[in-house]
């Protein structure tokens, strides 16, 4: 397998160590150079100056970006002219590969349905959720072999102002519900859609919480296990074997 792995942020590395794992060579692209990377390109795609070297024959290109302010300008550079430009410098050399296209549950951000999963309409309801949703148009529209996977948020060990927050005491009444998914299954959904069986998906575990509940766990206390008002619940949840199932299966293990 020739893989090329756009982006090489925590996640990209993350998914890199991964591939790796299963014994494929990835190449990997970004703006900057990345010492654990053994085939890295440094190019800038928003750079007309910067060109793609000749790559061998790809089977799979998996987009893993993340722009670098939270600003609608960015997000648009980023997620639609980089990845456009991507896309059309890939197309001078070739055109069979399959595209992964990392977006988001953010695309759902306006939706009211208490469980949503991959047959529900997106209603942005914010710039980011907007652009992405432009973004998956896009990138479908130049490259029809391509699978779009909506994230929902990401934990792990490597992100530990998130897990700050999750257990902050003075948040323990926001009544707000999460939906999340570990950054290693996320790597195995991206790697499961690589395989070309379904062009849309949802990465989320299924299992929303509060950080009440979260943090009643971690006190070793009964929760109350009430109905959440908006799950993501992928139908694809009973083919992926995720390593972590819920985030209290992570606490459970990261505090033996």
């Amino acid at each position: 397998m020739n893989t090329l792995i756009v982006g090489t942020g925590k996640l990209g590395q993350r998914f890199y160590n991964y591939l790796v794992s299963k014994g494929e060579h990835p190449y990997t692209l970004s703006r900057s150079e990345k010492s654990w990377s053994d085939k890295h390109i440094q190019c800038d795609l928003l750079k007309v100056s910067d060109t793609l070297p000749e790559l061998p024959i790809l089977d799979n290109v998996y987009v893993i970006l993340a722009p670098d302010e939270r600003t609608e300008p960015a997000y648009r550079q980023t997620y639609i002219h980089a990845v456009s430009r991507l896309v059309q410098e890939l197309h001078k050399q070739q055109t069979g590969f399959h595209c992964t296209f990392l977006s988001s549950t953010s695309v759902y951000e306006g939706n009211l349905e208490p469980v949503i999963d991959e047959s529900v309409k997106p209603k942005p309801a914010n710039f980011k959720g907007k652009a992405l949703l432009d973004a998956e148009k896009s990138v479908r529209h130049l490259h029809q072999n391509t699978s779009v996977v909506r994230a929902s948020g990401l934990y792990s060990e490597n992100r530990p102002k998130l897990i700050e927050s999750l257990l902050d005491i003075d948040k323990y009444h926001d009544p707000k519900w999460l939906n999340l998914i570990h950054e290693d299954d996320l790597c195995r959904w991206l790697h499961f859609a690589g395989q070309r069986e379904i062009n849309l998906s949802i990465a989320a575990d299924g299992h929303a919480f509060t950080r009440q509940q979260l943090q009643d766990h971690a006190a070793g206390k009964e929760f109350e296990d009430s109905k959440p008002n908006k799950q993501y619940h992928s139908v694809l949840l009973k083919r992926i074997s995720l390593k972590y199932p819920d985030i209290f299966h992570w606490f459970n293990e990261t505090q033996r």
